[in-house]
């Protein structure tokens, strides 16, 4: 269930509550898109997610959106300093709509199952779907900056840094320490979730990261750029000139990857977590 400081909240006339978050949202993407953290797009789709998700979880449920969304701009901040990663990556460092989707759309969708059904099982895996968006986040950002060069979740072979699929310690222990952080915020922020469900919190989130990893060294679209002899997750290089497919499915792209593991986390914490209430 919501917390009592929620219910108070949501207990105002809607005209009110709406009011109240957009200010804040408002507030909250401007600056997100002044530090380059969102485009337009970005931050349309992120007010929109977000204002669903106050009016039917309170603040309490926004400030796991917002601690994504600091969080990543603050570590996004320091890792920015590695250059060379922009060759690599298909998207630069603002979101745009289809990335906000892919990291809090599931979330969103669960929140709304709770409008429907009131179950706080529900209420886990919107935590569990951000907490493994903000977990992938932090792999990517905090593990680019290991000394250690990352190896292949599949083969354990030395990758290129910021390639897809590829996994360090200090970019795991990071994804693992923002996904008990999640396990945290959900028993901090809901009434009536016990240290299982916690748990099935934490490992949801944790295994959403995995996955996406996976994902990456299996799936994932890479090509191969012949000029600057790098593989990339371009399709094309910087003339316009269409890169040969050498990896993956032409289609499958980061967006995606991300959204399919964030619903691996939804489903695991769902199934696993009915066991416990």
């Amino acid at each position: 269930m919501i917390l009592p400081l929620d219910l108070k909240f949501l207990s105002l006339p809607f005209v009110y509550r709406l009011l109240i978050t957009l200010a804040v949202l408002v507030v909250v993407v401007i600056l997100a898109w002044w530090k380059k953290q969102l485009s337009v797009s970005g931050l349309i789709a992120a007010v929109i997610l977000g204002t669903g998700t106050t009016l039917i979880g309170g603040f309490s449920s926004l400030s796991l959106y917002l601690f994504f969304l600091l969080s990543a701009a603050v570590i996004g901040h320091f890792s920015r300093r590695i250059r060379g990663l922009e060759k690599i990556h298909k998207k630069g460092g603002r979101r745009d709509w289809m990335q906000v989707v892919a990291n809090g759309g599931p979330a969103f969708a669960a929140m709304v199952v709770y409008a429907f059904t009131s179950h706080p099982l529900f209420l886990a895996v919107f935590a569990a779907c951000l907490g493994e968006a903000c977990s992938d986040t932090w792999a990517s950002e905090i593990g680019v900056l290991s000394h250690s060069e990352p190896v292949s979740i599949l083969t354990f072979t030395k990758v290129p840094k910021g390639l897809s699929g590829g996994i360090s310690l200090l970019g795991t222990s990071a994804a693992f320490l923002s996904s008990v952080f999640y396990g945290l915020f959900a028993v901090s922020c809901y009434t009536g979730i016990e240290l299982p469900l916690v748990m099935v919190v934490i490992l949801s989130s944790f295994a959403g990261v995995m996955a996406d990893s996976f994902l990456g060294a299996t799936v994932q679209a890479h090509f191969y750029n012949d000029k600057e002899d790098i593989l990339t997750e371009h399709s094309k290089d910087r003339e316009g000139n269409a890169l040969k497919l050498v990896r993956g499915i032409r289609f499958m792209d980061n967006d995606m990857v991300n959204l399919l593991s964030n619903i691996i986390a939804f489903i695991l914490c769902w199934s696993l977590g009915s066991l416990f209430i």
